[in-house]
C-alpha cells in the first residue's frame, strides 16, 4: 500500500493511493496494509466501492495489527453513504479477508455503504435466474477472519449467490441494517461473531421467494419458488453473541440444513433473540419467503429481549406447505426478562404452522404486558416439548394454546413466585381448542387466593364433548386444595 503512495496518518486522503493498489492487483496477489489508518474520501467511487476486487481469484486483503480503513465518504447534503468498503465480485475463488478493519468516519442514516459485500451467482438446477444479466459469475472458496466492521452505512457483512464459506472471530458494530447477512449461500461455517447495536438483525440467513427462480440487479439478491441448494443450505454456525439494536438477534428465513450452537442474544427490545418466519404476499412485510426446514439450535441463551424464541408463519389462506412447513428444533435454551413472549409459535392465517421442536426451555419472567414474558401457541400442530419451566414474578398467563393440534409435552412445570395475593389473578395455564398430550403438568404459586383458576380450557371436551381433548395424564396444583378449579368452562 505505501508503495502506491499511501499515507496511513488518518488526515491525508489516500483514496487515489488505494484506488492504484487494488488496480495493480492481481489473481494469485496480495493486498497488504501496514498499520495505519487509510483515509478514503472519494464520494461515489467509479466501482462502488474503496476497495473493488473483480474477476479475481487466489487473493488476499491483509490488515497487519494496527490497521484501519477510514470510510470518510459520506454525503454531508444527505447524511447518507456513498460506497462499500470492500466489494468482491465473481467469477472468483480462493478469496481470504485477514483482520481487515472497516470504520466510516461519522454515523450516517441507513443508505448506500456496507462494510464488505460479496456477489457471486446462485442458479438452481443450472439455469439462470430471471433478471441476471450476463455471463455466470460464480464466487466460491471466501474466507473472512479477524475482521471487523464498525458504523457501517447499511450492513457490515452481505454475501450474496457465495458457496464454500469461513467466517470466525467477525466483529460488526452500530451498522445501520444487519450485522452479517446471507442470501442464497450454501456451505458455510462460523465460528465466532459478535454484533453490536446493529440497526437491524445481528445475523441473518434469508433467500426471498420468487416464481419464477430471479436474481434483483439492484438488491443483488436472489429468490426461489422452494428450498434449493442455495437456500442458505448446509451451514454450521457456532457462537454468536448479539447485544443491543434493532430488529432480531438471528433471523432464518428460508434456508436448510442449518445448526447452531452457542448463541447469546440480549437487549434487543423491537424483535426477537430467534427469528424463524415465512411470508407471503398480503401480509405487512417488504420480502416473501419460503418455510425454513432443518433448523437446529443449541445452547439459546436470551436476556431482556422483546421476545425469545419466535416461530412465525404467514401462510396464504388455503394450503400451501411452502409456507407453513417448518422443521425447527430448539433443543436447550434459557430465556430470561423477555417483554412479550419468550417462546411464541403462530400462524397468520387458517393454515396451521407445524414442524417445531423445544427441548429443555427454561423461562424467567416479570412481564406483565404483551404475551405476558411466557410460551403461547396460536393455530399450530405437531409442535412437541420435552421440558419446559416457566417461573414468574406475576400472576399472569405462563402457557397458552389457542387452535392447536397434536400437541405433545414431555413436563410442563408453571409457578408464580409473587408471594402476595392479587386481585382478579390470571390462570397460569389457558387452553382453547386444543387437543394433545401433556404426560406431566405442574402448576404452582404458594400464596394464590382462593378464587385463583390453576387452568382454563375452554372449548375442551370436559365443556364440549365434540371438541377435540387436550389430555393430561398427572396433574400437580399447589396449593392442592385449588386442584378442582384446573377446568372450569
Amino acid at each position: 500500500m505505501r508503495d502506491h503512495g499511501a499515507v496511513g496518518d488518518g488526515n491525508r486522503d489516500d483514496s487515489a493511493a488505494i484506488t492504484s493498489a487494488v488496480a495493480a492487483l492481481a489473481s494469485g496477489g496480495v493486498l497488504h496494509f501496514p498499520a495505519g489508518s487509510y483515509r478514503f474520501a472519494q464520494a461515489h467511487p467509479r466501482s462502488g466501492a474503496a476497495i473493488c476486487i473483480a474477476g479475481l481469484s487466489e487473493v488476499d486483503v491483509e490488515f497487519e495489527p494496527g490497521a484501519e480503513l477510514v470510510m470518510d465518504n459520506v454525503d454531508p447534503r444527505n447524511d447518507t453513504g456513498t460506497s462499500h468498503g470492500v466489494l468482491i465480485t465473481g467469477p472468483a475463488s480462493n478469496v481470504s479477508l485477514r483482520n481487515v478493519a472497516i470504520r466510516w468516519a461519522r454515523q450516517t442514516k441507513r443508505s448506500m455503504g456496507d462494510g464488505i459485500r460479496i456477489v457471486g451467482y446462485a442458479a438452481s438446477g443450472g439455469v439462470a435466474p430471471s433478471g441476471w444479466n450476463g455471463a455466470p459469475a460464480p464466487v466460491s472458496g471466501v474466507s473472512l477472519s479477524g475482521c471487523v466492521i464498525r458504523a457501517a452505512p447499511q450492513a457490515g457483512v452481505v454475501m450474496s449467490g457465495v458457496s464454500d464459506i469461513t467466517v470466525s472471530n467477525l466483529r460488526v458494530e452500530h451498522t445501520q441494517a444487519d450485522g452479517l447477512h446471507f442470501n442464497a449461500c450454501r456451505r458455510a461455517k462460523i465460528d465466532g461473531h459478535v454484533a453490536v447495536d446493529n440497526g437491524d438483525d445481528g445475523l441473518a440467513l434469508v433467500t426471498y421467494f420468487s416464481d419464477p427462480p430471479s436474481f434483483d440487479p439492484a438488491a443483488q439478491t436472489f429468490a426461489f419458488p422452494e428450498l434449493t441448494e442455495w437456500s442458505n443450505a448446509d451451514f454450521t454456525i457456532e457462537n454468536v453473541t448479539v447485544s443491543g439494536g434493532r430488529a432480531n438477534g438471528v433471523r432464518v428465513a428460508g434456508a436448510q440444513r442449518v445448526g447452531v450452537n452457542g448463541l447469546t442474544v440480549s437487549d434487543k427490545q423491537y424483535g426477537a433473540a430467534l427469528m424463524v418466519d415465512s411470508a407471503t404476499a398480503g401480509y405487512d412485510v417488504a420480502w416473501d419467503y419460503v418455510s425454513t426446514r432443518d433448523l437446529s439450535v443449541s445452547g439459546l441463551t436470551v436476556d431482556d429481549c422483546e421476545t425469545g424464541i419466535h416461530v412465525l408463519a404467514r401462510p396464504p389462506e388455503g394450503d400451501d406447505p411452502r409456507f407453513s412447513d417448518f422443521s425447527v428444533g430448539v433443543a436447550d435454551a434459557r430465556l430470561r426478562r423477555c417483554t412479550n413472549w419468550a417462546v411464541r409459535v403462530e400462524s397468520l392465517s387458517s393454515q396451521r404452522v407445524t414442524g417445531v421442536t423445544l427441548g429443555t426451555c427454561t423461562v424467567d419472567s416479570t412481564s406483565a404486558a404483551g404475551g405476558n414474558g411466557g410460551v403461547g401457541l396460536a393455530s399450530t400442530i405437531d409442535v412437541h416439548m420435552d421440558h419446559v419451566t416457566v417461573d414468574h414474578s406475576q400472576a399472569v398467563t405462563l402457557f397458552s394454546a389457542q387452535n392447536t393440534s397434536r400437541l405433545t409435552v414431555g413436563d410442563l412445570e408453571l409457578a408464580v413466585n409473587n408471594p402476595d395475593a392479587v386481585a382478579d389473578p390470571m390462570p397460569c395455564a389457558r387452553v382453547e381448542n386444543t387437543d394433545g398430550v401433556i404426560d406431566a403438568l405442574a402448576v404452582r404459586w404458594a400464596a394464590a387466593p382462593p378464587a385463583w383458576q390453576p387452568m382454563i380450557a375452554a372449548g375442551s371436551a370436559e365443556c364440549n364433548p365434540a371438541s377435540p381433548a387436550l389430555v393430561v395424564k398427572t396433574l400437580t396444583v399447589e396449593p392442592s386444595e385449588l386442584a378442582n378449579r384446573v377446568v372450569p368452562c
